[in-house]
């Protein structure tokens, strides 16, 4: 039976956002499962008229399936503990949040990260095991959602990561060479800034480009911006400059419908997340919105990843179905 795709809200069940009539998007509501893990959308979700809402006057319901995408991971194996977290807190929605998720001991915080570990394995386990042309095909519609989102097209600064092919993250080629390539509107064009791994101590720093051809290939083969320009200039580093940032395109192993982000172990997203949510704070600054961009097998349902001190949630996801937004920053950049 198809029922339409509604996001669970506290008090109001949200729809996902997303291209109703997109062959491609139909094609991909029900992906192999070759992990098992237990990823997809509450199988209790009812039927609501796009009317309802005011915040999707623009927007239209994406029918399907009602079954999740994997439905085999027993829930108790990663719930214990692990109570849901608020969808709109009137607060920092990234830092209130995980305000009180504050593990009583040493024992219990290496129980999370075990939990963490196992989740890791088996979303990597299905990543591999992803059919290419279904990889190719999610990774088109991502990143057509997200060019012709008014959020996207709105923003000014934006730092994004560039798409690894051997991590298999999705693909982001598209999103910036198009906006690298985009004549400047109004004499403006966006500024990106993308990521350059310092050390193995979670220090990351992001870096202005201008087109495709300042990036250059590290030693894990992995496509970074250097320090300085051809022309011996150096670039200018997001944490130093004038402007605040708009959005935020992260990667991720895995995401649930709380915003939690299940990184690859490494704590540089989070790390440098914290760093510039503070900047931002001292400078007075409207914090940035922090999209991530999932295959279909990478979201799970809501708190199913463990939650530890340092992480930071993420505002709304992007999949291949469309849009969903989580936080009340996300909720309010929904509204037309």
């Amino acid at each position: 039976m198809i029922k339409s795709q509604l996001l669970q809200g506290n008090k109001t069940n949200l729809p996902v956002h997303g291209l109703q009539n997109s062959t491609t998007a139909s094609r991909l509501t029900n992906p192999r499962n070759p992990a098992g893990v237990h990823v997809g959308r509450s199988p209790k979700a009812r039927r609501r008229a796009v009317s309802e809402s005011p915040m999707v006057r623009n927007y239209k319901l994406l029918p399907i399936p009602a079954s999740s995408l994997f439905n085999r991971l027993p829930p108790t194996a990663f719930q214990p503990a692990l109570r849901p977290l608020s969808r709109c807190s009137s607060r920092s929605p990234k830092m209130a949040r995980n305000e009180g998720i504050k593990p009583e001991n040493e024992e219990q915080l290496k129980a999370l990260f075990e939990q963490k570990r196992v989740i890791r394995s088996s979303v990597r386990k299905a990543l591999k095991a992803m059919d290419p042309s279904l990889r190719s095909q999610e990774d088109n519609a991502i990143q057509n959602i997200v060019l012709e989102a008014p959020w996207f097209k709105s923003s000014q600064r934006l730092c994004a990561y560039v798409s690894c092919s051997a991590l298999r993250e999705v693909d982001t080629s598209r999103i910036l060479s198009e906006t690298l390539q985009h004549p400047p509107k109004d004499g403006y064009s966006k500024k990106i800034y993308v990521p350059r791994v310092e050390d193995k101590n979670s220090h990351m720093r992001m870096f202005n480009i201008s087109r495709m051809d300042d990036l250059i290939a590290n030693s894990m083969n992995i496509l970074e911006p250097v320090p300085v320009d051809g022309d011996g200039n150096e670039r200018e580093d997001v944490m130093l400059t004038k402007d605040p940032i708009d959005l935020f395109l992260l990667p991720g192993l895995a995401f649930d419908k709380s915003g939690r982000r299940l990184g690859r172990g490494g704590g540089y997203y989070d790390t440098f997340l914290k760093n510039y949510q503070e900047l931002a704070k001292v400078r007075n600054w409207k914090q940035p919105l922090l999209v991530a961009l999932s295959y279909s097998m990478q979201i799970m349902d809501e708190g199913i990843i463990p939650l530890t001190p340092n992480d930071v949630l993420v505002d709304v996801l992007v999949s291949p179905s469309g849009v969903i937004p989580i936080s009340s920053a996300g909720l309010d950049k929904m509204k037309v």
